[in-house]
């Protein structure tokens, strides 16, 4: 596993709630100067849009993925340490266990985020962009390309352990990232 990766990875979502910080600053900004002073918290929920739940069933799922994909990305490299602590990840029940055990992770993380500030919440990220009915359906592709890049990093490490870098897998994960990331990037982009 390269740890530039994993770090650009990080750098990636760490860029993304920055641009998101700044898109709620700047209508932070905006009302303020309209209406005299407002509190965040209650401007976030006055121009909180509805996507519905399918749609955010399907970001919650895409986040989840994220973390399982990059759970499984960086797998190889780490077998000789779960060996160690007793862990079975060379049993095909141990790789479901891993798998439910990162994607209980991941839920707690993005339950936990909803008490972090406005913009660090992974979860509801969308909830201040529009999204045209015509995309939402590109959010279920994420979560195809994010289960075909834990399978690719999955065959990896059962079949070749030694080998801790595969290109695919990374390339599909970066390329879901920022197609989640999209709707931020764009506003700030369209705002500029």
């Amino acid at each position: 596993m390269s740890i530039w990766g994993i770090i650009f990875l990080l750098l990636i979502i760490g860029i993304g709630l920055l641009i998101h910080r700044q898109n709620i600053e700047r209508i932070y900004r905006r009302v303020s100067d309209l209406s005299g002073g407002v509190s965040k918290e209650r401007l976030y929920e006055e121009i909180s849009v509805q996507h519905g739940s399918n749609f955010s069933s399907v970001a919650y799922a895409s986040w989840i993925a994220i973390f399982l994909a990059l759970g499984f990305y960086m797998l190889p490299s780490n077998i000789p340490v779960l060996l160690s602590l007793g862990f079975p990840i060379e049993r095909w029940w141990g790789l479901i266990l891993f798998s439910l055990l990162v994607v209980a992770l991941a839920g707690f993380l993005l339950y936990v985020s909803k008490k972090f500030p406005i913009w660090l919440r992974l979860s509801e990220i969308y909830n201040i962009y529009t999204i045209p009915r015509r995309y939402k359906p590109f959010w279920m592709l994420v979560v195809v390309l994010l289960w075909i890049s834990s399978i690719i990093s999955m065959y990896n490490s059962v079949n070749y352990p030694s080998v801790s870098w595969v290109a695919e897998s990374y390339l599909l994960i970066v390329v879901s990232l920022v197609a989640l990331l999209s709707p931020v990037i764009i506003e700030f982009v369209e705002a500029r």
